[in-house]
């Protein structure tokens, strides 16, 4: 089988989720998600930053074992992950991550914050998508289904780390989309009309 590898970046709140599993649940068969968030590191392995363990620093992702997972589904074989994505797992904040296995279907979707950061994965995708939403839009967004005040790591380390990391890998890609003036159906009407195009999903589905 030959898969088609697209990477959905943009910062909190602006709808990747929504759009990925969405789409999948449309397309269950041919479509699957793999979580960047999966791929962060064990928290004493995440780096400081005034005094603030820094989750959104590259250093705090294992870029090296994301790769190396994509290559596998490419080469149409399962993975395994610990997973602590909400859909998949709704008792993470409980209970921690959960073993989830991935399959090697035709669409895989990789998405998250830095989806687009690292050469080497970027290098895979075939379609690279930014979901763009301004930093002041993406906070109110997120105080809306957090459970602490945030309020300090948000101002310390989230704004700054969405500005130097995350924002600028909006050149990179091949369809950036205002996650503002376009509402959650607008997206995916843009997204799902583009894999009709490229002939991967049914065209006469709408």
């Amino acid at each position: 089988m030959n898969h088609f590898l697209i990477g959905i970046a943009g910062g909190s709140g602006c709808g990747k989720s929504t759009l990925s599993y969405r789409l999948k649940n449309k397309y269950p068969n041919l479509i699957e998600i793999v979580h960047f968030d999966d791929y962060q590191k064990e928290e004493n392995e995440v780096p400081f930053f005034k005094g603030i363990r820094n989750w959104d620093h590259p250093d705090a992702i294992n870029f090296k074992s994301l790769h190396f997972d994509l290559i596998k589904l490419i080469d149409n074989n399962e993975i395994e992950v610990m997973t602590k994505s909400s859909v998949l797992n709704p008792t993470y904040e409980e209970k921690g991550r959960i073993r989830h296995t991935l399959k090697p279907k035709k669409i895989i979707i990789v998405e998250g914050y830095m989806t687009l950061y690292d050469q080497q994965i970027k290098d895979l995708f075939n379609l690279k998508i930014y979901l763009d939403i301004p930093i002041t839009e993406s906070m109110k967004r997120r105080n809306k289904i957090t459970y602490n005040d945030e309020s300090e790591y948000n101002t310390k380390i989230l704004i700054p780390m969405h500005r130097r990391y995350v924002e600028p890998t909006k050149k990179l890609t091949d369809i950036s989309i205002d996650a503002v003036k376009n509402n959650k159906d607008d997206i995916f009407n843009i997204i799902h009309k583009k894999l009709c195009e490229l002939k991967l999903l049914p065209i006469k589905s709408s």
